[in-house]
């Protein structure tokens, strides 16, 4: 006997209460693509990066659309070496209910380390990952923080200096 699909993201969040709204789109892989195929600012997405750890424990980084990883930063904030993050392979994040494209911060995956960077907190109303390639959530960045509760805050990511844009996906 199989055991069942861990449950996505969207279902993690009705569970819990949370009020969000899930937006079909054609398959996208980045924030660039997603604000393309949306009509949303660059800088009112958030992506999740995803690692694993020597343990197998998922990492998840979540951080503005526009913005760059700081890994070591991300690495101290979880408590381990940098050189111990690891890209989570399809396999990894399967188990957690989610496909790469579609990276969230919020998993089916109880025991994943989340850091949201520390600015993400004052983006208001956010598009981010639904696990799926083809939608993402549409969420209040405080909705989406509380659906984490074990989550770190930490300033993990290199801001650009100047404004994002949104360009259309060719």
């Amino acid at each position: 006997m199989n055991d069942p699909a861990p449950i996505g993201p969207p279902e993690v969040l009705a569970a819990l209460g949370a009020s969000f709204r899930l937006h079909e789109h054609p398959d996208v892989a980045s924030p660039v693509e997603v604000c393309a195929a949306l009509g949303v600012p660059l800088e009112r997405t958030v992506k999740t990066l995803a690692f694993v750890t020597p343990e197998d424990r998922l990492l998840l980084a979540a951080l503005p659309g526009h913005a760059r990883l700081r890994y070591g930063a991300l690495a101290r904030a979880a408590g381990v070496r940098r050189g111990d993050l690891s890209p989570a392979d399809a396999g990894r994040l399967a188990r957690a209910g989610m496909r790469p494209g579609g990276v969230c911060p919020v998993s089916a995956d109880r025991a994943a380390v989340v850091v949201f960077d520390e600015s993400v907190g004052s983006l208001g109303r956010v598009h981010c990952g639904s696990g799926r390639p083809d939608s993402s959530i549409e969420i209040e960045v405080a909705e989406l923080i509380a659906a984490v509760p074990t989550a770190a805050t930490a300033p993990i990511a290199d801001l650009p200096a100047d404004e994002p844009a949104c360009r259309a996906v060719e």
